[in-house]
C-alpha cells in the first residue's frame, strides 16, 4: 500500500466515523439499541410507580390502624373518667357521713366534758 492509499483510507475512516456520530440516534433506533433504552426507562418508571403504590398502601394501612387505636383509647379514657367521677361522688357521700359522725362525736365530747370536766393532762 502506498502512502496515498493509506491517507485515503484514513480520510474515509474519519468520514465514516463522522457520519456515524452524526446519525448515531437514527442508527441506534434502527439497530434496536435506543428502543432497549426506552424500554428500560419505561420499566424503571413502572417499578417506581409500583413502589410508590406499595408505600401509599402501607401509609394508608398505618393511618387506619392508628385511627382505630386512637378511637379505642378515647373510649377507654372516657370509661375511666366515668368510673372516676362515680368514685368521687361515692367518696363525697362517705365524706359527708364521716363529717356528720365527727360533728356528733364532737358534740358528745363537749357534753361529757361539761358534765364531768376535763381529764387531767399528764
Amino acid at each position: 500500500m502506498t502512502p496515498e492509499t493509506i491517507k485515503i483510507l484514513q480520510w474515509v475512516g474519519t468520514a465514516i466515523g463522522a457520519v456515524t456520530l452524526w446519525y448515531k440516534d437514527t442508527i441506534a433506533i434502527r439497530l434496536g439499541i435506543k428502543q432497549g433504552e426506552k424500554n428500560l426507562e419505561k420499566e424503571a418508571l413502572e417499578n417506581l410507580q409500583k413502589n410508590l403504590d406499595i408505600y401509599q398502601e402501607m401509609v394508608s394501612d398505618i393511618d387506619a390502624r392508628y385511627k382505630a387505636k386512637i378511637v379505642e383509647l378515647e373510649a377507654t379514657f372516657q370509661a375511666s373518667i366515668t368510673k372516676l367521677q362515680a368514685d368521687i361522688v361515692e367518696l363525697q357521700g362517705i365524706n359527708e357521713q364521716l363529717s356528720d359522725i365527727i360533728k356528733k362525736q364532737t358534740a358528745r365530747i363537749k357534753y361529757y366534758t361539761k358534765k364531768y370536766g376535763e381529764e387531767d393532762k399528764l
